[in-house]
Order: C-alpha cells, then sequence, then structure tokens
C-alpha cells in the first residue's frame, strides 16, 4: 500500500460561487491602532524640555533672520507654500528638482542652524514651524541632504515627532516632511531613521488624521528601495496597523495615500519577522479588503500579502483554526472579476502570479494534517471545489484538483469520492479535453491518490483512465505530466487480472488494422525507448513488474486468463523486459533494484519469458551488474543523513543485496530450465558458471 501524497501546483459559467460578504470575524480579535502602537518600543527623544529656556520675541526674531540669512547665502529659498498638496510632496519625496541651483551645503554651515533650532525648541518659540517648512523645502533639492543628516539637523526633528511633549500640527507636518524630503534616495539619512528606531514614532502620526496623509508617503520613502527600513517597519506592525486603517475607512478619502497604503502593506509582508509578529486577525483583515477590491494593483497587493502570511505554519493554522479557508478560495475567485489592461502585458503576467501564489498557499495549507478534521468531506467546500474541476478558469480547476487530493489521504475518503462524488469521472474528462499542463499534472496528482485505494481500481479503469492517460505518455512537453500518467496505469493494474487485460488490449478492434497488434502497453514501451528520464524509465519498469508479479504465480498454477495475458504479454511486446533494466541500473532506490530481479526472474519461468530477459541482458550494465550480484562484489551504497544512522542504513543494505543475490540466483536457475535456446552457447556456460559459484557462496 502506498501512502497517499501531498498535492501541491506545479508551474466562467458553471462555477459555484464563494459567497464573499459578509466574513465571518467572531473568532477574531482585531486589536485597536492605539493598542498596537502602544505595544511598539519608541524611540526616546533627546530634546530638552520645551520652553525650558524662555526667550524674548525679539531675540527669538533675531534668531529667526540670523537661520534664514545662512540659508539664503547658501542657496536662494523660495517663499514657503501656502497650501500642502499630496501630490507636491509625493514629487518631492521621490526625486530631487532637476533645476535645483548649486550652492555651499555642507555640514558645518548647518552646524549654526541647528544651535539655533535648539533655541528655539527650548523657548517654545512659534518660529520654529517657519525654520521647519523652509528646511523642508531646502531639502527637496538632492544636495541638501547629506548635510542635513551629518549636521545633526535630521535627528532634531526626528527627535521633535518623537517627543511626548504636545507639539501643534504646523510643526510637525513641517517636520515629517523635512524627514521624507531629507531620505529622499539618501540612504545615509535613512540609516539615521533606523538606527534611532524612529519609523515607530512616526506610524504613531497614522492616527493623527491631520497628519496621516504626509506620515504614510513618509514612511513610503524611507523604506523605498532600503531593506533594513523594510524589516523595521515590518517589526513594527505596520502592515496591520495601515490594514486595520484601511478596515476602518480612515485611509480611503485619497487615492494616492491608498497606493502608497498598499505598497507598504505588501513591503511589510515581505519580511519574515513581521509576519511573525503580527496578530492573527491580519489575514482576517486581508482577505476582507481584498475582497471588496476592485481596482488590480491594490487587489494584487493584498492578495500577494495574503499568500506571504499563508506560507508560513503559523498563519497555516490560524486560516485553519479560524475556518478562514472559504474566504481565500474567494480571494482567488474574484481575482477573475478584477478589470485587466488586456494590452499590458506586465498587468496580465502579474496577475497570473498572483493567481498562483494563492493557490501555492492553499495548496500548503490544504496539506496541514488539521486541514481535513476541519472540513471534511462532507464540507461546503468540497462541493465548491468539485464544481471547479471542470471549469474554463485553469488556476480554479488546479486549486479544486490540488485541494481535494490532498482531502484525499485515506482510502475511505477516497472510496467516498469515487463511489460517492463520481470526481475521477471529472477527473478523466480533463485528462481528455485537451488541458494544459499544469492543469493535467494536478487532475493526475488527484488520480493518483485515488487509484491508491484498491476498491477505486476498477471503477477508474471501467470510465476509461488508461485511455485517457494513454494519450498523455505522448506529451512529451512537460515530463511531469509523463510521469504521472505512467504511475497511474502501474498502480490501477496492481493486483487487478482485469485491469491488466484493458493494458494488454489492443489499440483497434480491426484485424487488418496494425493498431490491432499493438496495445496500450505498447505505447508505454514506446515513451520508455523515447524518454531520457530515469524516474520515467523506472516507473515504466515498475508497472511491467507489477504486471509480472500479478499473472507469472496464476499462469504457473494454470489459470488459463493469466496464462493468455502471459502470452499477450511476451508476444506483443518486443523488448518488454527492457524496463526491468532500468530499475536495475537505476542506484537511487535499492529497494526497486530488488523488484527488478524479482521481476526477471519471474519472466525467466517460460520460454516466451526466457527471450525477454536474454533481450535485457544483452545491456552490458544489467549483465555485469548479474554477475557482481551473484558472486558478492555488487556495492553496498549507503548514504545516510546523519553519521549516527549509517550502521543502520548498511545493515539494511546488507540485507538487500542478499535478497537480491537470492533472487538473481533464481533467475539464473529459470534461464537454464527454460531458455529453449534462446541463451547463445558462450551465455549459457556464463550462466552455468554463475550459478555455481553462486551455489557454493550460498
Amino acid at each position: 500500500m502506498e501512502a497517499q501524497s501531498t498535492i501541491r501546483p506545479a508551474p466562467g459559467a458553471g462555477v459555484e460561487e464563494i459567497n464573499p460578504a459578509p466574513i465571518k470575524r467572531s473568532s477574531f480579535v482585531l486589536p485597536t491602532v492605539s493598542k498596537v502602537l502602544s505595544d511598539l518600543p519608541q524611540s526616546s527623544s533627546s530634546l530638552s524640555d520645551r520652553g525650558s529656556e524662555p526667550c524674548s520675541l525679539q531675540d527669538q526674531q533675531k534668531m529667526f533672520r540670523a537661520l534664514r540669512s545662512i540659508i539664503e547665502n547658501a542657496e536662494a529659498v523660495s517663499e514657503p507654500a501656502n497650501s500642502f498638496d499630496l501630490k507636491e510632496l509625493h514629487a518631492s519625496l521621490e526625486q530631487a528638482d532637476e533645476d535645483a541651483r548649486r550652492g555651499r551645503r555642507d555640514p558645518e554651515t548647518l552646524q549654526s542652524v541647528l544651535e539655533i533650532l535648539h533655541k528655539l525648541w527650548t523657548s517654545d518659540s512659534e518660529y520654529l514651524a517657519l525654520v521647519a517648512e523652509i528646511l523642508a523645502n531646502g531639502s527637496r533639492d538632492a544636495s541638501w541632504r547629506v548635510p542635513i543628516g551629518r549636521s545633526g539637523i535630521l535627528k532634531f526633528f526626528l527627535d521633535l515627532v518623537s517627543s511626548t511633549l504636545k507639539v501643534d500640527i504646523k510643526l510637525l507636518l513641517h517636520s515629517l516632511r523635512l524627514i521624507g524630503n531629507s531620505c529622499a534616495d539618501t540612504n545615509e539619512n535613512r540609516q539615521i531613521v533606523v538606527d534611532g528606531r524612529y519609523t515607530s514614532a512616526i506610524i504613531g502620526h497614522f492616527l493623527n488624521p491631520e497628519l496621516v496623509h504626509v506620515a504614510i508617503p513618509v514612511i513610503y520613502n524611507i523604506c523605498m528601495d532600503f531593506e533594513p527600513a523594510h524589516a523595521q517597519i515590518a517589526e513594527n506592525r505596520a502592515a496591520y496597523i495601515i490594514l486595520k486603517l484601511l478596515y476602518d475607512g480612515g485611509l480611503r478619502d485619497n487615492s494616492a495615500l491608498l497606493s502608497f497604503s498598499f505598497d507598504l502593506v505588501e513591503l511589510a509582508s515581505e519580511q519574515a519577522q513581521g509576519i511573525a509578529n503580527s496578530p492573527d486577525g491580519t489575514i482576517w483583515l486581508l482577505a476582507h479588503l481584498a475582497l471588496e477590491e476592485n481596482e488590480f494593483e491594490h487587489f494584487s497587493s493584498l492578495a500577494n500579502s495574503l499568500s506571504a502570511y499563508l506560507a508560513t505554519e503559523q498563519f497555516q493554522g490560524v486560516c485553519i483554526s479560524h475556518g478562514m479557508v472559504e474566504e481565500v478560495l474567494g480571494v482567488l475567485r474574484h481575482s477573475f472579476e478584477i478589470s485587466l489592461d488586456e494590452s499590458s502585458a506586465d498587468e496580465v503576467s502579474a496577475m497570473a502570479q498572483t493567481r498562483l501564489k494563492i493557490n501555492q498557499a492553499l495548496a500548503e495549507v490544504s496539506a496541514a494534517s488539521s486541514f481535513a478534521e476541519k472540513y471534511p468531506l462532507s464540507s461546503s467546500i468540497a462541493q465548491t471545489l468539485k464544481s471547479w474541476v471542470t471549469v474554463d478558469e485553469e488556476q480554479l480547476q488546479i486549486c479544486a484538483c490540488v485541494i481535494m487530493g490532498n482531502i484525499a489521504r485515506s482510502d475511505e475518503v477516497c472510496q467516498v469520492m469515487v463511489r460517492d462524488l463520481k470526481i475521477h469521472e471529472q477527473l478523466i474528462a480533463v485528462l481528455q479535453n485537451g488541458s494544459r499542463g499544469a492543469v493535467l499534472h494536478a487532475a493526475l496528482g488527484f488520480l493518483k491518490n485515488l487509484a491508491i485505494a484498491g476498491d477505486n481500481r476498477v471503477s477508474l479503469a471501467e470510465a476509461g483512465i488508461i485511455p485517457a492517460v494513454s494519450r498523455l505518455w505522448a506529451f512529451d512537453s512537460v515530463p511531469q505530466v509523463q510521469f504521472s500518467a505512467a504511475t497511474i496505469a502501474r498502480q490501477v493494474t496492481i493486483a487487478s487480472m482485469d485491469n491488466i487485460s484493458l493494458l494488454l488490449a489492443p489499440l483497434s478492434e480491426d484485424p487488418d488494422s496494425p493498431a490491432s497488434k499493438r496495445t496500450y502497453l505498447s505505447l508505454l514501451l514506446s515513451l520508455f525507448e523515447k524518454t531520457d528520464s530515469a524516474p520515467i524509465k523506472t516507473e515504466i519498469g515498475r508497472t511491467v513488474a507489477s504486471i509480472c508479479r500479478t499473472i507469472s504465480p496464476k499462469a504457473r498454477d494454470g489459470d488459463q486468463t493469466a496464462k493468455l495475458l502471459q502470452e499477450k504479454l511476451f508476444s506483443l511486446h518486443e523488448g518488454v523486459a527492457r524496463p526491468i533494466g532500468a530499475m536495475i541500473t537505476q542506484t537511487q532506490w535499492p529497494v526497486v533494484r530488488g523488484e527488478g530481479w524479482f521481476a526477471l526472474a519471474l519472466m525467466a519461468n517460460n520460454a516466451l519469458g526466457c527471450r525477454a530477459v536474454v533481450d535485457c541482458l544483452h545491456n552490458e550494465e544489467v549483465a555485469a551488474l548479474l554477475k557482481s550480484t551473484l558472486t558478492g562484489t555488487a556495492t553496498i551504497s549507503s548514504t545516510p543523513s546523519e553519521s549516527t544512522e549509517t550502521s543502520n542504513s548498511v545493515a539494511v543494505d546488507e540485507a538487500q543485496a542478499l535478497k537480491d543475490r537470492d533472487n538473481a540466483f533464481v533467475l539464473v536457475q529459470e534461464l537454464l530450465k527454460n531458455e529453449a535456446g534462446a541463451l547463445p552457447a558462450s551465455y549459457r556456460e556464463l550462466m552455468e558458471d554463475l550459478a555455481k559459484s553462486s551455489q557454493i557462496r550460498k
């Protein structure tokens, strides 16, 4: 009995819908943004208490004029903008003004500016907001950015936005602008932000409706192409915070802000540590928002992030325990309702990748041992997936085959699927309707699991599984499909005379047709001759060996049906033993090699079989292995995973070597008894010598 395997995916009308809304969330606790922010490690501000050093208004004015003079001597500064526009901010964050005038800008020049900033702060001067605005505007010029960082001005404003003291909105706004502008394309300044762990303080301003339209682009700019910042915002649970704000409706009024927000969610979701620290409800928010989203770029960010979370065991368990698989299926289904620009190859390709990621995530989720317990065959999901097997959308078909195939990991479930759901008939139809390689691979994986249950083999054969897989033996563009199709031929013929009869049935009933002398096994043997794939060759050999194990003992006992099948096996299939040689010469599985020696011994039990064995022994490698096996000089290979397992592994291989020697000895004896002139004289002498030497060793 073979163990049912976990299935994972390879590279319209009649669809049963997964209802996308409302999503049940009663089992999830969604922490408030305030609660999440309060749990984050905060940066400490080094600023003195504001107002600790009173200063007259006249002195404040002098400091402001002195500061403005310093700036103007370095570069004429434009008058501050009267209004703040998000698109203008975005431009200033992403690129320096191309026509920026060059001037003297170095940390030394700005050192006196920093001193004035501290004085304006400690004196609680209203002029500080104007200074921040001037500096923020100046920092649009790329040549200002490094000096602003090295002079300590950037840190001053980082400390300012991190302060727990009451700071007026205008000052905070221009401080954030300076931080964002100074970090544009400037990793040196970004590192200052990361080293001081200031991102949590900036994220904290997401809660302020008067600052969120600035704070989110600032974080975006700090993170852009700078992985250390990605990691830090992920640890600061930026993904959950933004998702919760989106869910609560706080970010829905500005399309540009939405783009930044979704991009940040996806950036944060690429960090393993950030995912590990996220609240369980993060995946509920991702699924909920994805199901409500109809714009491609936004949906793609949410769906890709959801897939990243579900790639971890932690959130696979969360998804199953909270009954969220329906919602994830809904996200996949919803992806086909998103309008795409079909003229954009990039957009079409990106959506294809997004669907593939969702499917891979669902494959991993359904492979978990707890999945079948939460979603038994009687669940509504099974009926939905059954309806997806034959739809026009390939990714839905793949999804259905993979998940149901992963459910089909016990004989009882497999039997119900075939006997009651008739799922095998749909899968066989998929094999026959010209589906592409990925769909075929998924359908075959499902069928392989169904075929393991012994009672299913007859039903599969009666439904036409052998003709269906035989056309795929020529599917040379996808070797995985050929391999799986060959495996199913072996599975359905195990210990089944009726199914072996079908495999040995003529391809045509017309006696005048050349196809009347060819069988489905002939097609499988043709694949053996054409393929370069060792696993496929070995699998075909295992099929032939399985047939011999079933019919040879019965034929020896006088079963007429078995005798007829044995005659067809050898008379219609020249080279039928050559795949057995592939079993023997492969080195990966010693047990499979042993099956090969046993199968050749069974073949040599009659004259027709002896001719096939002699043909196999014309392979010099097989002949050499026969000699070394009988003389005890065959190499015993051992590849234990740990050094402590070496002795046990060698012992197992030695036991296999003894078994191989016994089977090889029987093979030689049967050959000498039944070869009826098939062996050349010199070859017969060699066999006799081998038999004698082996007998002495025994």
